[in-house]
Order: C-alpha cells, then sequence, then structure tokens
C-alpha cells in the first residue's frame, strides 16, 4: 500500500499524565510529519501538549476537562473542519469521545490503540467503564491497534474478531549509547552519592500496577548486606506520597531518590547501572526500549510483553511480579556478576536493534490508516 494515499489522521490523547503512550505518539508523529497530513488532539497544558509543541508536531488542544460533555462537540466540529478521514485514539478518554466524535462526524476508519490490558491495570468501576469504551469501540468497526500479544489476546477475550486486532510494537530510534562516566558522576553528586553506590532506576507512572513498594522493599532486603545500593524512582502518579511514606518507614531515604517528570530519560538512564521494572501487568513499555537502547542491565517482571519479548539470563533477568525477595536476589546478582551485567545489556541491545524496528512499526500504522482507501 502506498502511504502517499493516507488520508488526514486526527490523533487523539487526550492524558493528564505522560507515559509510554504519550511517548509513542510523539515517536510516531515525528515520523509522520513528512509522509502524511495529521494532528494531534489533546489536553491544553498537559504534558503531551508541552513536548508536542517543543518538537513542533502539529497539536490541537482542548480546554475542556476529560468528563465535559463539551469536548464531544468540540472533537465532532474539529473533525468536520480540519477534514480527517482516519481518528485514532490512544488512551479509554480518548477512545470514548475522540472514537465517538469521530463516528458522529463521518470519519471512513476509527482506529483504537490499546496499550495495556484494563483487567489487570484498572480496578472496580474503572475497570468496568474502561472495558465498556472497547466493546463500544467494536460496535463503531473500530480497527484495534495493539502492542504486545497479551494485549491482543486481552482483546479477542472481549469479542473483538482477528481481522480488526493488528499488533505493532512500541519501537525507538537505537543509538549506540554507553554509559558516560560524566553522567555518572554528576548524577551521583547531585543526590549525594558517592562513586562506589550501584544505582538502579526505575521510570514508570506511580501508580499501583508498576509494583514500585515491592522494588522498594527488595532495595530494604538488598542494603542489609550491601549498603551501596541505591534507587532512583523517576516518574509522577497517584501513589507518589504512599511511597515517600514506605521510604520513609523503612529508614532508606538515604538509598531512594524520587526524580519526579523528568524530560531527559536517556540521560538518567546512561548514567544508571542497572534497570528495573517490577510491573504487575505491563503491554511493552518504552521505558524498557529505553534502557536498552541504553545497554543497561534489565531487571524485570514476567508480565505481558515483558515477559513475551525478554529471556530470563539472555537479555534480563525476570521475576514473579509482586516478589520483593525475588527482585532482591536479581538485584544482588547484578551487583556481584558486573561480567554477566554487562552481557545481559548488550544482549537485550541487540534483541530490541533486531526485532524493534521502528520504520517497521510506522509503516504498519500507516498500512492501518490505509485501510479504508483499499479496494
Amino acid at each position: 500500500m502506498n502511504s502517499k494515499k493516507t488520508s488526514p489522521v486526527l490523533i487523539v490523547n487526550l492524558a493528564t499524565q505522560f507515559g509510554g503512550a504519550e511517548i509513542r505518539v510523539i515517536e510516531l508523529a515525528g515520523a509522520l510529519k513528512s509522509r502524511i497530513p495529521f494532528s494531534i488532539a489533546v489536553l491544553k497544558s498537559s504534558p503531551l501538549h508541552h513536548r508536542l509543541v517543543s518538537n513542533h508536531i502539529p497539536v490541537i488542544p482542548f480546554s475542556y476537562k476529560r468528563a465535559d460533555p463539551r469536548l464531544l462537540i468540540a472533537l465532532i466540529r474539529t473533525i468536520v473542519r480540519g477534514g480527517y478521514e482516519v481518528v485514532d485514539a490512544h488512551n479509554p478518554q480518548s477512545q470514548l469521545w475522540g472514537l465517538l466524535a469521530g463516528k458522529l462526524a463521518g470519519a471512513q476508519l476509527l482506529v483504537s490503540t490499546v496499550h495495556s490490558s484494563y483487567k489487570d491495570t484498572e480496578r472496580g468501576i474503572k475497570r468496568f467503564l474502561y472495558e465498556r469504551v472497547l466493546i463500544v469501540n467494536k460496535f463503531f468497526h473500530c480497527h484495534f491497534i495493539t502492542v504486545s500479544v497479551s494485549v491482543t489476546s486481552y482483546l479477542r477475550n472481549l469479542g473483538i474478531k482477528n481481522e480488526f486486532i493488528h499488533l505493532i510494537h512500541n519501537a525507538i530510534h537505537l543509538k549506540n549509547n554507553t554509559t558516560d562516566q560524566n553522567s555518572l558522576e554528576l548524577l551521583r553528586d547531585t543526590f549525594g552519592w558517592n562513586k562506589s553506590c550501584f544505582v538502579v532506576i526505575v521510570v514508570a507512572r506511580l501508580e499501583p500496577v508498576k509494583g514500585i513498594d515491592f522494588l522498594i522493599e527488595a532495595i530494604k532486603i538488598v542494603s542489609k548486606n550491601k549498603p551501596w545500593i541505591r534507587c532512583l524512582i523517576v516518574g509522577t502518579g497517584r501513589l507518589k506520597k504512599s511511597l515517600e511514606l514506605q521510604v520513609n518507614s523503612r529508614d532508606l531515604n538515604e538509598y531512594v531518590r524520587f526524580a519526579g517528570f523528568r524530560s531527559d530519560i536517556l540521560h538518567l538512564l546512561s548514567a544508571s547501572d542497572a534497570f528495573c521494572l517490577p510491573s504487575l501487568s505491563e503491554g511493552l513499555p518504552y521505558a524498557l526500549l529505553e534502557a536498552c537502547s541504553c545497554k543497561l542491565p534489565v531487571l524485570a517482571t514476567k508480565v505481558g510483553g515483558m515477559a513475551e519479548c525478554l529471556t530470563h539470563n539472555e537479555t534480563a533477568i525476570l521475576t514473579p511480579p509482586g516478589d520483593p525477595y525475588a527482585l532482591a536476589a536479581g538485584l544482588a546478582e547484578l551487583m556481584d556478576n558486573p561480567d554477566k551485567a554487562k552481557k545481559l545489556g548488550e544482549s537485550a541491545y541487540r534483541f530490541v536493534a533486531d526485532r524493534f524496528s521502528f520504520d517497521m512499526m510506522v509503516q504498519k500504522t500507516l498500512d492501518v490508516y490505509n485501510i479504508h482507501a483499499m479496494d
């Protein structure tokens, strides 16, 4: 299929926080700029809005809150006036308002990009509502893009037919990043850590599904025998205060630092010794791919896309979810075996370079956008 025939596309991401879905939108938009006409609908002054503007990507900001029904009217007007024939929505609120607006405005193709299994990431009424949104998308005859096999299986279990599901893994531009000794020293100086510290970094939203509380418990276990362990937690979210209280109650203030939201993730990764993602459920997180691009040894839980793509003791150390003792053992193994840690990082880099082609991600997405134009 010829991507030049693709109709104008409106990508909708009404996120209030910044995570993997937003990174995918930015990466994809950067590649689409020279290929097709498109814009991205966002919430005004959101982290995504600021990042898109700084990257000179066409953006349409809305001032309404996500629960405001006027957002639907504004999206309908935007689609009609812009002549957008394809609407691609990237989170539950976007999949509700954006695709409903696309349906009412007569868009030719509706796409629901699903980054995780809501049955694993949400609980109670929120899970019920989010899954109902996907069911509504199904009745709109949407096509679904998934980022991992586990998310694909999840949609099948919701009754969505295979022919409407397109597995397109996350991907990033890989560079031959290596640990920068000057950056390493600067990072440790910033947080009051000396050169002998072993820094493990986690980049994630501070939400229950990310399992960061289990990593903090693991740090407590490891610190008893290896007091040079340090942990840098990068991200924001609802659990920030409770995680800070946990660190304080465990007397880990010397060992754990919260960096908040940062735009220099690759710099922080390249200045760390290991990467950990202790999630209880995952699609295929961009933070993991970014860590692999820096050749960091990875300690992750055996869930979702991470379990599908990583191999224990070959490209990562994998542990069961929700097990701080297993995480502690993994950290100790990386600290005690620097040669193994280095080989894990190099193997993960090669695996991601071979398996997750950025150009392929872009072309497969364009192929989905072109479905309605096929004879």
